[in-house]
């Protein structure tokens, strides 16, 4: 046994032998061939009895290569006043706050998905509910007009069975939604858990007459209450059918620490304006005036044992937005945001993009540009303006004649898509078969022959039906906006080969959307008119109701603050919007009704759709997990999960 443990040392060493001249010789492992049990084996073991034990080679000391931080550097377009959540809205402020508070909810692919909410609350799974009530004279309801008040008599409401009744005085059933939300096992920077309570503190704050920007959705709840430790209750008023109801929801604050201070003082105060308690995967650890605020992992952050977050730490650095180019200073910056980033830098981008030093993220902005029809205009506008666009051939031919798709390529780089109604083609809830108005001159002369607008006297301009007067309008939009100068210029130009002359004006923005009937929007005191909508997750037909059309209330509208300035009224779109309306999402023919208004709206065109604004944003190549998307409130809504690839180490 000794033999056969010496020879397996020999095989496994480095060993020194002489050779018959006396020449020393180095064996290895290889050189040994001989079998175990033989006897030229044991002659081996005894003759390496004799020889000295060689002397072992020092191992090689192994230095690990450090890991450097994993430092992010966010360049957002300026420095926020303030983190206080109902102070400062400004992207920069958003963006540090997404953070600092993980939001309930987020929204990608106009849905909703949960983030620090165990789920989102759904009429399926009951805790989301619908609750039938008697109310009486006096009782706060919503109107068929969309407005929160006492119940009157005269006012129209929506019963529990779906129909709009006029109250008489007697008790009328309707509806009010209770949604429940049950938060994560969240847990303040300071260790202290976050409850339910802290949700109704915010709340309360959020419809505070003292904080600086007023949450409306305040004004449509009946009750917010915490019903246990970690779930909130919301009910909203009679009426009141609200099709994002899953997010109803506050973002909480830290009673334990805020609830002593003045709601008045509160958006001044350290404890919420500069170095604010935090849930989310981050919390401030400095802030450099003018320069730079550093964020560092919070140590309580709820999913801290997944890894969470990636980054050492998140600094937002403070530059001046720019144009059509880069902006200064934006070397060293790993994300650059969408609020310094003009869309029209893209080109720029696209450039650093081919050598390789960003990468460009774009993502529709939730704003629908368009051109609405002066249907029918106000009294006093009409007094001295024909009314062009009333037959629906007419605004049909206008559409036509537009070449939309050159707008968008001109505009936003081809980047986005031309919009054939009010929501976004890719919307899963756009009729496949709704009217679309390709750009086609032809057609469009076609129709405003048909209609008997012609070029009497060869001018090139046609004219009124009967008259002389020739086919002039204005087409205006607010000054100081670039891009809607750039639109109206190209109307103009695509109108001439229709034979209608287009004059462009802008004008200041406090007089172009001012409340009628003074302002020009509002008050329907235009022939064209270029602005935009805002996008929301689910369609908003009520933008085109009769009922929403501004106007004096003897005309039998609801006076000068409805949205419908086209004046456009259509008994089939209403009974449609209406019956959307009265509906929440998942119930049966609410989607067969917002598609159904969707079709006459396309076919009928009281406003041309264009396209949707787009949102530019660039990051390094380095820069993992960033997602630009629309109907975000912010690129940094997924903070916690941002990395850095640092090359495999």
């Amino acid at each position: 046994m000794a033999r056969l443990t010496l020879f397996f040392i020999l095989v496994g060493g480095l060993l020194v032998a002489c050779r018959q001249d006396g020449t020393p010789v180095q064996v290895t492992p290889a050189d040994i061939s001989v079998a175990e049990g033989t006897p030229e084996a044991e002659n081996v073991a005894a003759d390496s009895t004799e020889l000295p034990a060689p002397t072992p080679e020092p191992s090689p000391t192994i230095t690990p290569t450090p890991v450097p931080p994993k430092d992010l550097v966010v360049c957002v377009g300026g420095e926020p006043e303030s983190l206080y959540m109902y102070g400062d809205q400004t992207a920069p402020a958003v963006a540090i706050r997404q953070a600092l508070y993980e939001s309930p909810y987020t929204s990608r692919g106009y849905a909703y998905q949960p983030l620090a909410l165990e789920k989102l609350p759904s009429l399926a799974d009951d805790d989301a509910r619908l609750e039938t009530i008697e109310v009486s004279e006096g009782d706060v309801v919503l109107s068929a007009g969309q407005e929160v008040g006492p119940l009157t008599r005269g006012m129209e409401v929506l019963n529990s069975g779906g129909e709009w009744v006029v109250f008489d005085g007697s008790p009328v059933s309707m509806n009010r939604l209770v949604v429940d939300f049950e938060f994560k096992p969240l847990v303040w920077s300071d260790g202290t858990p976050v409850t339910a309570e802290d949700s109704v503190f915010s709340f309360r704050l959020a419809g505070d007459r003292a904080a600086p920007i007023l949450d409306e959705q305040v004004r449509y709840t009946a009750d917010y209450e915490a019903i246990d430790e970690r779930t909130v209750r919301w009910t909203g008023l009679p009426g009141y059918l609200d099709t994002a109801y899953a997010t109803r929801v506050w973002t909480p604050l830290p009673s334990h620490q805020l609830a002593d201070i003045p709601a008045a003082k509160l958006p001044a105060a350290d404890e919420v304006a500069r170095m604010p308690l935090s849930f989310g995967a981050f919390v401030v650890d400095s802030w450099a005036e003018g320069k730079s605020i550093r964020l560092v992992p919070n140590p309580y952050y709820y999913r801290s044992a997944e890894g969470l977050p990636y980054l050492d730490s998140l600094t937002f650095r403070f530059l001046t937005p720019g144009n059509t180019t880069l902006p200064d200073g934006y070397e060293g910056c790993n994300i650059i945001t969408d609020d310094v980033l003009s869309f029209d830098a893209l080109p720029d981008i696209d450039e650093a993009a081919d050598a390789g030093s960003l990468v460009e993220h774009v993502a529709a902005a939730g704003v629908m540009e368009q051109i609405v029809f002066g249907v029918d205009s106000a009294a006093a506008y009409e007094a001295d303006h024909p009314q062009w666009f009333r037959d629906a051939r007419v605004r049909q031919a206008v559409t036509q004649c537009t070449d939309r798709q050159a707008m968008v390529d001109k505009l936003v780089f081809g980047r986005t898509m031309v919009m054939d109604t009010f929501i976004p083609d890719d919307h899963p809830l756009h009729p496949d078969d709704a009217e679309q108005w390709a750009y086609d001159p032809a057609a469009a002369n076609a129709l405003l022959d048909e209609v008997g607008m012609v070029d009497n006297d060869g001018d090139g301009i046609r004219e009124e039906i009967g008259s002389t007067v020739p086919f002039t309008v204005t087409l205006g939009t607010n000054a100081g906006s670039v891009l809607r100068q750039q639109i109206n210029e190209m109307v103009r130009d695509d109108l001439v080969e229709c034979g209608i002359q287009v004059n462009p004006y802008t004008q200041e923005a406090g007089t172009w959307f001012a409340p009628g009937p003074g302002g020009t929007v509002f008050g329907r005191r235009f022939d064209m008119a270029q602005f935009a909508w805002l996008n929301r997750v689910q369609p908003d037909c009520s933008l085109y109701l009769t009922e929403n059309i501004p106007g004096p209330l003897v005309d039998g509208f609801n006076g000068w603050q409805g949205v419908n300035v086209s004046g456009w009224s259509n008994e089939a779109y209403d009974a449609a919007c209406r019956a959307a309306l009265s509906l929440l999402p998942g119930q049966p023919g609410y989607d067969d009704a917002h598609q159904e208004a969707m079709r006459i709206f396309a076919q009928e065109l009281p406003a041309m759709p264009l396209f949707t604004r787009m949102r530019l944003a660039a990051t390094t190549p380095d820069v993992l997990n960033f997602a630009l998307e629309a109907g975000q409130p912010s690129p940094l809504w997924n903070a916690f999960e941002l990395d850095l690839d640092l090359g495999g180490s």
